[in-house]
């Protein structure tokens, strides 16, 4: 089975720790990095081509919904993306899947849900295009 590529951005230290805490018991999974501000997430995003990108929305230089706005123009390479936010009001919902991310998780009580549905992605031989 192939391993499949994440990359975290997320501006919260704590986040991201407790993130890998839980993602390196994870097979099949390469962490190839996280990043700390929107502007460098897109980059990142861009040059490494993970599978999956973690994404949370409220970012310091650009934010997660315009990374996503960016990521619709890209038709291939485009990573599987799971947002993973504070901002889980039905209108970011929507507004996230509407732009093309592929799962959205409220991190204050879908942690433990985030992290499964990784864990499924990571089991499945299926292209995550």
């Amino acid at each position: 089975m192939s391993s499949k590529s994440i990359l975290i951005v997320e501006d919260s230290v704590s986040i991201t720790w407790r993130l890998l805490s839980f993602l390196r018991e994870i097979e099949h999974l390469d962490i190839i990095g996280s990043v700390r501000n929107g502007t460098s997430g897109l980059k990142r995003i861009i040059s490494d081509t993970p599978d999956i990108v973690l994404l949370d929305l409220q970012l310091p230089g650009i934010n997660g919904l315009k990374i996503l706005e960016a990521l619709q123009d890209k038709s291939k390479n485009k990573p599987y993306v799971i947002v993973f936010t504070n901002n889980s009001n039905f209108y970011f919902k929507e507004r996230c899947l509407s732009l093309g991310a592929n799962e959205f998780y409220d991190k204050s009580v879908q942690f433990e849900e985030a992290i499964a549905a990784i864990r499924r992605l990571c089991q499945e031989e299926v292209s995550l295009q």
